[in-house]
């Protein structure tokens, strides 16, 4: 796993680095050295990340590389994210978020900042249905420097699959301070 040290006091936790102070960006739980390697929308299915944060806590958000494809304007509509147990048999909260969020064109971050933060485990896992489809959906980034063993694929209720990218999604969750 690759270690970035960013503005803030950084750590390797037990499945990301993690970082106690600076911006959104500076504290989030990640597995990339912020370069997207490939891109990759998954339709009738979603994009699942693991993480871990010492002792469990709070995240008060994701950020999420990527970006929006199909008609110029975004669909008036929603996707869908989880945040779920290390073994996926239990939903700890869902989150909704416009697909506005997300811009055409080149795959930058989107923070997806929640009103009230979600209290997870130790070891959590992160599943986004953007319901994708030939006419809509969001390209998510994914990055080689690591080893792809936080990255998976599908959806709560069914069993995951690994992502099999070469690497991890470009999904980060960021911990209230």
């Amino acid at each position: 796993m690759a270690i970035i040290l960013f503005r803030a006091t950084c750590m390797a936790g037990p499945l990301a680095v993690m970082c106690h102070s600076g911006t959104a960006a500076d504290r989030a739980l990640k597995y990339h050295d912020n370069s997207a390697d490939g891109k990759k929308s998954l339709g009738g299915s979603g994009e699942i990340i693991a993480f871990g944060l010492p002792g469990g806590g709070e995240i008060a958000g994701l950020r999420v590389h990527g970006s929006r494809y199909g008609s110029p304007q975004p669909p008036k509509e929603s996707f869908l994210f989880y945040f779920l147990n290390e073994e996926m048999d239990d939903v700890i909260a869902a989150r909704l978020a416009p697909y506005s969020k997300f811009e055409r064109g080149s795959e930058k971050w989107v923070y997806l900042k929640f009103e009230k933060p979600v209290e997870v485990p130790e070891n959590f896992r992160v599943a986004i249905d953007f319901g994708a489809a030939q006419t809509k959906g969001v390209y998510v980034s994914f990055d080689s420097s690591t080893t792809g063993e936080h990255s998976f694929v599908d959806l709560p209720g069914v069993p995951a699959r690994p992502a099999e990218l070469g690497g991890d999604w470009m999904i980060e969750a960021v911990p209230v301070r």
